[in-house]
């Protein structure tokens, strides 16, 4: 792993039983429209020194966990997307157990997938909640089979459909939406925040993985977003959303 310089808010501990771990995975694959996914670690980490520790929605500081940045994963330059995948994958394995909890800064949605290889062999019925505008279920795009496009699909060669729940898509191929997958949740669906919460009985019991794409924002809350969709959840409605998906569901 490579230092992170600054690390992550509040993030002065080393990694710890039960604790929380920030990392980032710098990965752009073959993005086809505005580029710069793999400053994504750097800039989130300096986003966040100007922010409070203190949240007054949750009630809760993050100086009062057990917060380590562990840095970023180190990924062959000019490497295919599968080769620098591997990488962050094996350097995930080196130091990840099931006593700490993966906090993933990315790099391009792609990044998700060696997050989910290196986790997922060790907890049996883990589920992943995916806030996004888009699917992400293409087999292929532009010719490569690990790309921004296709991130979910490669995660659902991993952990199988059905323990794969998609929210907030509003926008795709007509094959995503028309051979859908088990637990598909487009905006027509219902508001993210209430399908969510329809949700929890099924999710609750069970590791839980939450991926979350920028672009699940609308535009106007995020207009770098590589793939801007009109429609998306203002900042208010998605701290809603990720709330009762994480706090209702770990019971606090």
């Amino acid at each position: 792993m490579r230092p992170a310089s600054p690390r992550f808010i509040a993030c002065g501990e080393p990694p710890a039983a039960g604790g929380i771990v920030v990392f980032g995975i710098p990965f752009e694959g073959r993005v086809n429209l505005r580029k710069g996914a793999q400053a994504g670690p750097r800039d989130l980490r300096l986003a966040s020194d100007s922010i409070e520790t203190y949240s007054a929605l949750l009630g809760r500081d993050l100086e009062d966990l057990l917060l380590c940045d562990l840095g970023d994963c180190e990924l062959p330059a000019d490497a295919a997307p599968r080769v620098q995948l591997d990488a962050a994958r094996d350097e995930i394995g080196r130091w990840w157990h099931p006593a700490l909890r993966p906090f993933m800064l990315g790099g391009d949605h792609t990044a998700t997938v060696p997050v989910i290889e290196a986790i997922a062999p060790a907890l049996p019925g883990l589920r992943i909640l995916q806030l996004d505008a888009h699917p992400d279920t293409r087999e292929e795009f532009l010719g490569e089979r690990y790309n921004y496009a296709s991130a979910i699909a490669r995660v659902m060669d991993v952990v199988p459909a059905n323990r794969v729940y998609q929210v907030g898509m509003r926008t795709g191929s007509r094959e995503e939406f028309e051979h859908r997958r088990p637990n598909f949740f487009p905006v027509m669906a219902g508001h993210p925040l209430d399908v969510v919460r329809r949700l929890l009985p099924e999710l609750q019991g069970y590791p839980l993985y939450v991926t979350i794409d920028v672009d699940v924002l609308d535009p106007a809350h995020a207009p770098g977003t590589g793939s801007p969709e009109p429609g998306g959840l203002s900042v208010p409605a998605a701290s809603w959303v990720i709330r009762e998906a994480l706090l209702t569901w770990w019971g606090k």
